[in-house]
Order: structure tokens, then sequence, then C-alpha cells
């Protein structure tokens, strides 16, 4: 193995850290700060991350690409945009992005590359993530009830009809509604068409709406507070006047729904 004299390597050493404190103190190397490098949220929703920049020398080009589980997206490409000045070798870009339902849980992330007008690049990555919107999740799938707990009892007592539990509730993107009664059909069930469903934009709030084939024109709307939406439940409180019933019955009984896939 050839040695090297100690202060040829001293010398090396310098030479590197030299030249990295240079670049560093360059004042005319660009700079780009984000306002985040990192984004969560819904499919179907748009993001938004601006870019502070600092060219002395002027910009030339500001590219963006993406990749997708860490290759290039060649259907985004390369887009060329055109930052706006706020000032002296100022400049600021707004990027917005719609989040994709088809990249949802996968890793999506976006370059900018800035170079000025001598030729000098600086880059910065942004990641985000994606993940499915409730409303989503709930007009994806056909669902059933399993439970009708009713909270206001002392204890909590489950009260679901059996011949609700083959009922089938779909839920469409567009907001309307149907429900498939099975075949043990509850009474006069079937006389009420369901016809409409609405999820809060804080996903907090649930609604259904119905009327009865006798009386179109009367509609009745159910209110839920949503407790929990997944891919495989759906947990809803709602209040219920059951004070025609009688004692012990009153005019705020509590219930909590929950419903499942079906296969």
């Amino acid at each position: 193995m050839r040695l090297y004299p100690f202060s040829l390597l001293m010398a090396v050493c310098l030479y590197v850290l030299t030249g990295c404190k240079k670049d560093k103190d360059d004042p005319n190397v660009p700079v780009i700060d984000m306002s985040t490098d990192f984004l969560v949220n819904k499919s179907d929703r748009e993001v938004e991350v601006t870019l502070e920049m600092t060219v002395p020398g002027g910009v030339k080009t500001l590219e963006i690409t993406k990749g997708v589980n860490l290759k290039p997206d060649a259907v985004y490409g390369t887009k060329s945009v055109n930052p706006a000045s706020t000032g002296e070798n100022k400049y600021r870009y707004i990027f917005y992005y719609t989040l994709q339902r088809d990249e949802i849980d996968k890793l999506v992330g976006f370059n900018f590359k800035l170079t000025d007008n001598q030729g000098r690049i600086v880059e910065k990555d942004l990641t985000v993530h994606t993940e499915a919107n409730a409303a989503e999740i709930i007009y994806s799938k056909r669902w059933k009830i399993t439970s009708q707990l009713r909270v206001t009892a002392s204890p909590a007592a489950e009260e679901i009809d059996n011949c609700v539990k083959d009922n089938i509730y779909i839920f469409n993107k567009d907001s309307s509604m149907s429900v498939n009664f099975g075949a043990a059909g509850c009474g006069l069930e079937g006389l009420n068409i369901y016809d409409k469903w609405q999820l809060s934009e804080d996903e907090q709030t649930f609604q259904w709406e119905y009327y009865n084939v006798f009386a179109p024109s009367q509609r009745t709307v159910e209110q839920f507070k949503v407790r929990s939406i997944s891919s495989n439940e759906l947990k809803m409180d709602i209040v219920i006047d059951l004070s025609w019933l009688g004692p012990p019955y009153t005019d705020k009984e509590q219930f909590v729904y929950t419903f499942v896939p079906t296969l």
C-alpha cells in the first residue's frame, strides 16, 4: 500500500474544506425556501406549497419533475414554470397539486430545479402522501348494518332487528343512494325510498334522505355524527325521537349504527 506524506494529506483536506466554504459563502448562489417539504392530505384535495427564492444572477429556468415510488413519472414529464418577481433578486412561485386517488399510500415526490443565468443550480424536494378521503371509502363499497346500539339505555342495549341485517346500502359518488331490502322485510320498510346522502367537508357529519312512496314531496333527513370511517367499518351516532313508543323511550334516544362492507 502506498503511503502519502502527512503534509500532502493536510493540503488536500484544506483544499476540500476551503472549496466547500467558498461555495457556501458565495453570495450569488441561488437559495430556495419552501413553506414545507412534506404534506399529507386526502385524495381529490388540492395542496399548495410556496417557494421563496433569492437569485442574484436572475432566474433562467425553474423546472418541476415528479416521481412515484422512486420512479420518474413520464406522464407528468418536466414542467417549466415562471416564478413571479417580488423585489430585487427575489422571486416567488406557488405550486398547486390535486392529490390523486391512484396515488393513495404511494411515495410521491416533486423536484424543483432552479437554474440562474450563470448556470448555477439549486434543487429542493417535496414529498406528498395521499390518503383515501372518507367519501371515497363510502361510495366505493356496499354496506350492511350489523349493530344499532341504544346507548341511552342503562345499560346500553343492542336493538337491531334481524330483518334489517340483510339490507344493502349503496352510496353513489354523485350523492345518490339506494337500499336493497333483503328477503326478511321489516313491515312496510320498503315503502321508504332512500335516494340521497351527503358527507360534510370536515367528514364529521353524515346524512341521508328518504321519502314515503305515497308522499314523495315529504322528505325526511336523518343526520348522523361520524365516529369513524375506514375501509372495514362505518360507525355513526344518531339521535331519534322515540317518545311515541312510550316509556322507557324518550324524544332523544341515541343510537350508534355500525356498518360493514358486504362481500
